[in-house]
């Protein structure tokens, strides 16, 4: 029985490893992706969609020494062969940094400065037909025109440019069905903006501290760090993570069930020699703590061959990538203190409460027994 039981806090402890690790490695490998378009630092207006980018604001950027990019953001209507789709489109200029641009392009090339040029998501591409550098079938992007008066055409409430698709993108599904990146020049004449005005400054090198930066942009101006920016990924992985916790720790709650259930039977199994330790001295306390410390050793034992064994499983996966997402992609994997903390207490701790109830139940059992 006691083996039986360690075996499932082994099993347990390990699987529980081996999923957290994984589940990191893929919180990691999307939050890769939201980072190729989501700067250190996002500063917009706190009204309005666009502000003037001023030579005062470009002057305070340079003497900070920091790496920064132009955009603006909106929604538009892009249509291709009698297939339409409403895509947020953002115009980035030159500050949008290379490293980003080589991580998301899967096909094509970047859209060159100051030409009527995108870069499609794949899923859009896919899905409305699109292919890269194809002059017969360009892309129409729509957009309203701001104004009032009569409509009586098209053209009174739509501005229209035809584009050519010099690249596809790949970041996750949502994105690459729904954005669609282009020239910052290009999306001001779109949008009818004004030559200086941006929908927002992008900062891509490392802030430590934004004092100097809120002091000069003041409270007309909202900054937001990369985690503000995707509040709902992060709300969303963070969901789902406290979901595989509560999961796995009522699969290691069934698992010290067994060292309960192992800890009962041998109390039960054992009575003879419980009375045989009561007669020789031992008190009613003294066998309590045997039955305690047994669990306690069976869950804490466990614990670490479990977790020596989901590490060992985990190294070959990142070494000979045994299991696979794709056939070029391995599924990621992520080491971290605290899951290996996690599953320590966890399996600790529910180990002491189990092994504190059987210890009880010794207990108020053995006078019933030596009285007979």
């Amino acid at each position: 029985m006691s083996i039986l039981a360690i075996v499932g806090v082994i099993i347990s402890s390990a699987a529980m490893l081996i999923v957290l690790s994984g589940f990191s490695g893929l919180k990691s490998y999307s939050l890769e992706f939201i980072s190729s378009i989501s700067p250190e630092l996002k500063i917009s207006a706190a009204k309005g969609k666009t502000f003037e980018f001023t030579p005062e604001t470009k002057s305070f950027l340079e003497k900070e020494n920091m790496k920064y990019g132009l955009s603006y953001e909106d929604k538009a209507l892009i249509s291709i062969n009698e297939n339409n789709r409403i895509v947020r489109v953002m115009g980035v200029d030159h500050g949008f940094p290379n490293k980003n641009i080589d991580s998301i392009l899967y096909q094509g090339r970047w859209f060159n400065m100051g030409e009527n040029e995108i870069v499609v998501g794949w899923g859009a591409a896919y899905d409305l037909g699109i292919s890269t550098m194809d002059v017969i079938n360009p892309v129409v992007i729509y957009v309203p025109k701001a104004g009032k008066g009569q409509v009586l055409s098209e053209k009174d409430v739509m501005n229209s440019r035809r584009v050519l698709t010099s690249g596809v993108f790949s970041l996750n599904e949502e994105l690459n069905n729904s954005l669609i990146f282009y020239d910052l020049e290009l999306a001001r004449k779109l949008f009818n903006l004004q030559e200086q005005a941006v929908g927002s400054i992008d900062i891509y090198s490392k802030v430590e501290s934004t004092e100097k930066i809120e002091a000069f942009f003041g409270s007309d101006f909202v900054i937001k760090n990369r985690i503000q920016q995707n509040t709902t990924v992060y709300k969303m992985l963070n969901t789902e993570q406290f979901a595989i916790y509560l999961i796995f720790s009522l699969i290691i709650v069934v698992a010290l069930f067994n060292v309960f259930s192992a800890l009962i039977m041998m109390g039960v199994e054992k009575r003879k020699n419980l009375q045989t330790l009561l007669v020789l001295g031992g008190s009613i306390s003294q066998v309590g703590k045997i039955f305690f410390y047994q669990g306690l050793m069976i869950s804490v034992s466990g614990c670490f061959i479990g977790m020596l064994f989901g590490g060992l499983l985990l190294i070959l996966q990142q070494k000979l990538s045994i299991f696979m997402i794709t056939s070029t992609l391995a599924y990621p994997i992520v080491f971290e203190l605290n899951n290996f903390l996690f599953v320590f207490f966890v399996v600790v701790i529910l180990g002491f409460i189990a092994s504190a109830l059987v210890s009880h139940y010794v207990k108020m059992s053995i006078p019933q027994i030596s009285q007979k």
